[in-house]
C-alpha cells in the first residue's frame, strides 16, 4: 500500500486521499521508446503505436504517450511526423510485404511498406491458407500463389501471435501479388 512506502506527516489520513489516487487512473511516462511497458493491458487500451501483449501495453515506437479515448483508457504514442517509418501497421490498413518463407498453411513475410510509406523498420507478417481469397479455400495451393521473393500487397487483419501480423489478399480486388520473377528469373506482370 501507499502508506508502507512513503512516511506521511502525522495526522495525515491516506483514506481520504487514496480515492482521489486512484481515480486519475495508472501513470504512464510522457515519452516512450519502441518495446518499453507502458503499462497493464486490464486497465489501459492499445491505441496506433502501440500494442498489447502478455497482459502489458508496450509502445511499438518512439514518441511521445497520450491518453484519448473513454475515460482515458487508450494510450496512443505519436511519434515526430518527419521521422522515416514512423508508421506501423494496424487493423484494417493495406501494406506491401515480401515473401521469405513458406509452409503448407502459411506464407511468412516481412512488412517493408503502409500505405505508400517505406519502412525503416521491418515488422514479420503471415498469409494463412485460408487468407489468400474467399471461395473455394480448401483447394488453394500455396505454391500456386506465392514464390519466395514475391512483393504481395495484403490488408492487416489482426496482430497474430509471436508479434506477427496477419495479413489478407481475399478482402479486395487490388490485393496480391504485386511483383514477381519466374522461375527461370523473368520478371513477371500480375
Amino acid at each position: 500500500s501507499a502508506q508502507a512506502r512513503f512516511s506521511s506527516p502525522p495526522g495525515f489520513r491516506w483514506a481520504c486521499w487514496a480515492p482521489l489516487i486512484m481515480a486519475a487512473g495508472p501513470v504512464v511516462p510522457s515519452a516512450a521508446a519502441p518495446g518499453q511497458r507502458l503499462g497493464g493491458s486490464e486497465e489501459l487500451l492499445a491505441g496506433r503505436g502501440t500494442y498489447a501483449e502478455g497482459g502489458f501495453v508496450y509502445a511499438a515506437l518512439a514518441g511521445e504517450v497520450q491518453r484519448c479515448g473513454p475515460g482515458d483508457a487508450t494510450l496512443e504514442v505519436a511519434s515526430d511526423k518527419g521521422e522515416l517509418g514512423g508508421v506501423v501497421p494496424e487493423v484494417g490498413t493495406t501494406v506491401v510485404a515480401r515473401i521469405v518463407r513458406m509452409t503448407l498453411d502459411r506464407a511468412d513475410c516481412l512488412i517493408v511498406a503502409v500505405g505508400e510509406t517505406a519502412l525503416s523498420e521491418k515488422f514479420r507478417g503471415v498469409i494463412r491458407k485460408q487468407d489468400i481469397r474467399y471461395f473455394e479455400v480448401d483447394k488453394v495451393r500455396m505454391v500456386e500463389c506465392f514464390r519466395v521473393g514475391d512483393f504481395v500487397r495484403a490488408q492487416v487483419l489482426a496482430l497474430g501471435d509471436s508479434r506477427s501480423y496477419v495479413l489478407s489478399t481475399a478482402l479486395s480486388d487490388s490485393l496480391g501479388v504485386i511483383l514477381a520473377r519466374s522461375a527461370a528469373g523473368g520478371l513477371l506482370e500480375p
